[in-house]
């Protein structure tokens, strides 16, 4: 009995200090201990993210604060590579790439669309992402308004669309005041259609938005200029795509009208 019980102790210290050491690896490799220190005092008050052993001995891959960059540094804490892209000569993969998609999947997968304007397919479709595409929109962005009819074609081959308002005011000034009458307005959908087709929205009263969450949630996905697009795998595009480089990217085979219309 006693026996048993010195085993489960036993047990119960091992997977304690694996869980310690996955979580806290300073506490465990001196050496990463060191070069974490280092990098705290090169980079004073900023919060160090995803802290673990990069696929190339002797270095260390982190992130910092809500910025998507992927930073390496040795186990001397005196070397650091900024936005520096790690490859797999072997595999022919770039690992960087795919520590930052892995990031930006467990991002998307805690995104809410109650801070989106969902557009639905009217049905399913074999071969359609269940999960919607994100895509960022300014309602004063020409880019975003040549995009909106692609969209359009994107839900009705059933390819479901979340648009989070993303107003770039230092560009389009009065961009977030138009922004706030789309999503307080009655029917958010066809105020953002409005918008998107460069017909005024009418001033309605203000409410609580999610636009500030918006323009966060961008940044740590790596937003680039509106229209910003993310794939449910993380993938990002930047800019005006036609519905049918849209669908491929998706894996799905242009429409009977897209092939027609190319």
């Amino acid at each position: 009995m006693k026996r048993a019980m010195m085993w489960g102790v036993s047990g119960l210290l091992v997977v304690g200090l694996v869980s310690l050491a996955i979580a806290h690896p300073g506490l465990i490799d001196e050496q990463s201990s060191v070069a974490r220190a280092a990098v705290e005092k090169s980079f004073p008050g900023a919060v160090i993210k995803d802290w673990q052993p990069a696929p190339m001995q002797g270095l260390y891959m982190f992130s910092l604060n809500h910025d998507e960059r992927i930073f390496f540094v040795d186990a001397s804490g005196r070397y650091l590579l900024a936005q520096a892209a790690l490859f797999d000569i072997e595999k022919q993969k770039n690992l960087t790439q795919e520590f930052i998609l892995h990031k930006r999947q467990e991002i998307i997968g805690n995104v809410s669309l109650d801070n989106a304007i969902l557009y639905k397919p009217a049905k399913h479709v074999e071969g359609a992402p269940k999960k919607p595409l994100l895509v960022f929109d300014d309602p004063d962005c020409p880019f975003c308004r040549e995009l909106h009819g692609e969209v359009k074609q994107l839900v009705g081959a059933g390819v479901p669309v979340a648009i989070m308002l993303h107003p770039v005011e230092r560009i389009h000034k009065g961009a977030t005041q138009k922004s706030v009458n789309i999503w307080c307005a009655s029917d958010r959908v066809e105020a953002l259609d409005l918008a998107l087709s460069g017909k005024p929205v009418p001033e309605v009263k203000s409410c609580e938005t999610p636009i500030e969450q918006n323009l966060q949630l961008a940044r740590q996905l790596g937003g680039g200029p509106t229209p910003y697009i993310v794939f449910p795998d993380g993938r990002t595009v930047s800019g005006k795509r036609s519905a049918g480089e849209l669908m491929a990217l998706l894996g799905m085979a242009p429409t009977v009208s897209q092939q027609l219309l190319q």
